[in-house]
């Protein structure tokens, strides 16, 4: 817990909530089904200018459709879409 207190943390706004639901609406009309949980994480990570590091590919095909980065060990860093 110690180590995670150096790493600054990210609040949603309303305006994050809504957005969110477009990321997800945006993504199913693409024929991609993006979580609730996830859509808001997309969105914190859209407005806050951050790449999400993860190993869910649900992410890389929402990228495809939105404005999100995401990070690629195979692409040697950031995709940006």
């Amino acid at each position: 817990m110690e180590r995670f207190r150096a790493l600054p943390l990210s609040f949603p706004e309303r305006e994050d909530h809504v957005s969110a639901a477009e990321i997800r609406n945006t993504c199913r009309r693409a024929g991609v089904q993006l979580g609730t949980v996830d859509a808001l994480l997309a969105q914190l990570c859209i407005s806050n200018g951050l790449t999400p590091l993860t190993t869910d590919q649900d992410f890389s095909h929402a990228a495809q459709h939105i404005k999100l980065k995401v990070w690629s060990a195979e692409g040697g860093g950031n995709l940006d879409r």
